[in-house]
């Protein structure tokens, strides 16, 4: 999937630079971290902190059958994080084998500093997802994006 996604993001950005940064943190939430996140935020032991607060430009955050690359960037005033996602949608609770085929779903879009998403139109490689499916894809990993990023900003 990382691997589908590298490709995603060097055939949609003209001039993307993304090999210059694949020696980014890769970092992997197991379902143990993932709960703890979404846990510790429910709970209020985790308080969201503004995406510019988080100390990291780049990093691919991967839980679940998700893969999102994290990258900082400053346009206008306030500092925006651009996010490419990777989303195995062929979801089963059956160990699927290695030549099955994978339903991938590949989306991009910004954040602000309050983790508001914003579509970033790019050319596809996958099945293209319809405008609600695309807020959907985009709202599901807000919580553990900002989780993750505001756990790392304290």
């Amino acid at each position: 999937m990382l691997k589908d996604l590298i490709e995603y993001i060097r055939e949609g950005q003209t001039g993307s630079d993304i090999d210059n940064y694949l020696d980014s943190k890769y970092i992997h939430l197991t379902d143990a971290h993932y709960d703890q996140i979404a846990g510790a935020i429910s709970q209020g032991e985790l308080s969201s902190k503004k995406a510019s607060d988080c100390p990291a430009e780049r990093f691919f955050l991967h839980f679940n059958q998700t893969i999102l690359f994290v990258n900082k960037s400053n346009q206008g005033q306030h500092p925006v994080y651009d996010v490419e996602l990777v989303n195995n949608t062929n979801v089963s609770i059956e160990t699927l084998n290695e030549g099955d085929s994978k339903n991938l779903a590949f989306l991009s879009f910004s954040i602000n500093d309050d983790y508001q998403p914003t579509f970033i139109k790019r050319v596809t490689t996958s099945a293209t997802l319809d405008e609600q499916e695309k807020q959907q894809t985009m709202q599901s990993v807000i919580p553990v994006l900002r989780g993750f990023m505001s756990a790392i900003s304290d």
